[in-house]
């Protein structure tokens, strides 16, 4: 197996209320993730509301996406720069109540940063994605 997910959603008992964190962790960076994620996306771009994708890989464009089938009308790629992290630019994009889905990639993510992007999910009622290499 090349990737695990991990599901950041509420423990309790009682029905999730709000949106929730699944992370996707790569464990081999040499072996790519983009036949796993590709159909995925394009599934996901049929939605009413916007995909939104932070930081994705150079091997994930415009070219490659509408090649898998994603409807390019509805999704937003978001690219981190000097003023936005990665991070930041999901946590925005989970809380904006716009998507329904948030797909972001890191190099790292602390506990406290899984948090916010937890409570962003939450309070935008939205899918949080996270892929990241170990």
């Amino acid at each position: 197996m090349h990737a695990t997910a991990l599901d950041y959603g509420t423990t309790s008992l009682s029905a999730p209320t709000g949106g929730r964190v699944t992370e996707i962790i790569q464990h081999n960076g040499d072996i790519s993730l983009s036949p796993l994620l590709l159909p995925m996306l394009a599934q996901l771009s049929r939605q009413q509301r916007w995909l939104a994708l932070v930081g994705a890989p150079t091997e994930i464009d415009r070219t490659a996406l509408s090649a898998a089938g994603v409807a390019l009308d509805r999704i937003w790629i978001l690219r981190p720069d000097s003023k936005h992290s990665t991070v930041d630019l999901a946590q925005r994009a989970l809380s904006a109540d716009t998507c329904h889905t948030v797909v972001s990639w890191h190099s790292h993510l602390d506990e406290g940063e899984i948090n916010l992007l937890q409570q962003a999910a939450s309070l935008g009622d939205v899918q949080g994605i996270v892929v990241r290499s170990r």
